[in-house]
């Protein structure tokens, strides 16, 4: 929905659609990719990546990682991607609207994440505050490894802006608004209203058309209510109008983090007293606040944490042996593709890490990674 919105005259849906694909096509015989790719390689066969004009949510219960899942798909894999590929021709531009944590926390949380893929440091953000027993301090050689990555970080920054003063719906579309008004230019029509001629804003283009502009807000819950409005209210406003407005205008990539309903956290049984595991899973109709947001959004991200509900198994992996270091990633929405698709994913919250688990088939490389748990 993003390109070629410019209609040749005489021009019909099929001939624009049909110019759509030629074009993706041209793009990939000369190497260049349509969209940033997916980091895990089972989800990927069903959502192979992150594209221009399209909506996603990410939710989970409280404290499983739904933030960290966020920050790792949709800022560190495409400024990683961006690093790693210098000769592909997509541009970056991140906004990361903070609404539960300090730009300065923000930033902890990617050097926690940089220290462990650098220099294999598992140092958590409370580390790094020098929060813990008395008298512990951050060990001069972490502080030195963090000096010595000044640069990687100004440049960082450079992709991606944290704001963590704006917590209402209005003001996150304004600022994403402006940013690419000042990106592109608009074409006109004239309409007629009342025997008047008017000239109107009818396509806008920009002047990068493979600028991927991601704007994530973390999370949803938080807005802050906008006059008049309650709650609901206030985010259906924000996801059927602010962020509808962002992605099919200006093919902005709107990805908002929201939580599941604290009745997600309850364990259900049968009637013979058995434990209904899958109840527990997040699901579309246990988004928080409002549930109808799943309806705007093109794909539907869930994080589950079986360890929290003392389960031994999940899809044969076990829990009970890698504990809180086990993910399932869920795709529960795709409007594109497949749903129901499901991922285990190694985690480390220490460090924002998330890896693909190898297939359960694989009993030796599972059996490394539970020794590896096992020793953290």
């Amino acid at each position: 929905m993003e390109e070629n919105k410019i209609k040749l005259s005489g021009e019909g849906i099929f001939d624009s659609a049909l110019l759509q694909i030629k074009k993706r096509q041209e793009r990939a015989a000369l190497g260049h990719v349509n969209c940033i790719p997916f980091p895990f390689e089972r989800t990927s066969q069903y959502f192979p990546g992150i594209e221009r004009g399209t909506y996603d949510i990410c939710t989970a219960s409280s404290g499983v990682g739904k933030s960290k899942l966020a920050r790792f798909l949709y800022v560190i894999i495409p400024y990683t991607f961006i690093k790693e590929n210098p000769d592909t021709d997509i541009r970056l531009k991140i906004f990361y609207f903070s609404l539960e944590e300090s730009k300065e926390k923000f930033m902890m949380s990617i050097i926690s994440y940089w220290l462990f893929v650098q220099h294999n440091m598992r140092v958590s953000i409370k580390q790094l505050r020098s929060v813990g027993n008395v008298g512990y301090y951050l060990p001069d050689d972490v502080i030195a490894k963090i000096e010595e990555a000044k640069e990687y970080f100004a440049d960082l920054e450079k992709y991606v802006t944290i704001i963590d003063h704006i917590h209402n719906p209005t003001g996150i579309f304004k600022t994403m608004k402006s940013y690419n008004e000042s990106k592109g230019k608009w074409t006109k029509r004239t309409i007629t209203i009342d025997g008047v001629d008017k000239e109107v804003n009818d396509t806008y283009i920009p002047d990068d058309v493979n600028e991927y502009v991601i704007a994530i807000t973390d999370h949803i819950g938080l807005l802050r209510t906008e006059r008049g409005l309650n709650k609901h209210e206030t985010i259906s406003r924000f996801s059927s109008e602010h962020c509808i407005e962002l992605r099919n205008k200006y093919s902005n990539i709107i990805v908002n983090v929201q939580q599941q309903s604290s009745d997600k956290e309850k364990k259900q049984y049968t009637f013979k007293g058995q434990s209904i595991d899958e109840k527990l899973e997040p699901s579309l109709d246990g988004l928080a606040n409002n549930k109808e947001t799943q309806r705007d959004a093109d794909n539907v991200f869930g994080l589950f944490a079986p360890d929290r509900y003392q389960m031994e198994e999940c899809d044969g992996y076990k829990v009970n042996v890698m504990q809180d270091h086990f993910r399932m990633l869920l795709i529960l929405k795709s409007r594109d593709g497949e749903a129901n698709v499901r991922t285990p994913l190694f985690f480390d919250g220490a460090c924002s890490y998330f890896k693909e688990l190898p297939r359960i088939e694989d009993t030796g490389a599972i059996e490394k990674v539970y020794q590896y748990t096992q020793n953290l």
